[in-house]
This record gives C-alpha cells, structure tokens and sequence, in this order.
C-alpha cells in the first residue's frame, strides 16, 4: 500500500515543517521523520488506527509532537489517503 497526500495534508505538513524550521529548527527533521514513520506503519497496518465519528475517515495520533494524521483507505485497499495533519489545538477537520 502506498499514502498519497491530498493538497491539504500536503499543505499543512509543509506548514508545520516551516514553522519549525523557523521556531525549533533542531526538531524539524524528527518531526516529518515522526509523520513519515507513522505513515509507513499505517500503509502496513491500515485499520490499526482509530476510527473517528466520521465513516471511513481514520485518525493516528503522533504523540511526541501533539499531530493527529486523518486518513482513509481508498475502497480498492491500496491507497491510503491522507487528509489531513493536525496539531492537537487545532480543531478537527
């Protein structure tokens, strides 16, 4: 299975990379390696994370940095379709 972002998740992780790049450059790189390794356990394993009140749409919670990634599976199971990336203060989608 391959994650294939949507112009919106695309969108706010470039945004979360550039706020820490500009605010904790240190952690940049740990962060989008947290998103990433998180996406890569859910291609494995996509029906491990939460399921939300919203059918079809799933939720991995990345604790270290406080992001939730909201995702789905296509209906062919072999394409998971990242929505959304959160912080936690942010509202839900």
């Amino acid at each position: 299975m391959r994650a294939r972002y949507t112009d919106t998740a695309s969108r706010e992780f470039g945004d979360a990379v550039d706020y820490l790049l500009a605010h904790a450059p240190t952690i940049a790189a740990d962060f989008a390696d947290s998103i990433e390794g998180a996406l890569r356990d859910l291609c494995d394993n996509p029906y491990s994370a939460q399921e939300t009140e919203q059918l079809g749409i799933r939720r991995r919670y990345v604790r270290r940095f406080r992001y939730s990634i909201f995702y789905s599976v296509d209906r062919r199971g072999d394409e998971l379709i990242v929505r959304n990336i959160r912080h936690a203060a942010r509202r839900w989608p």
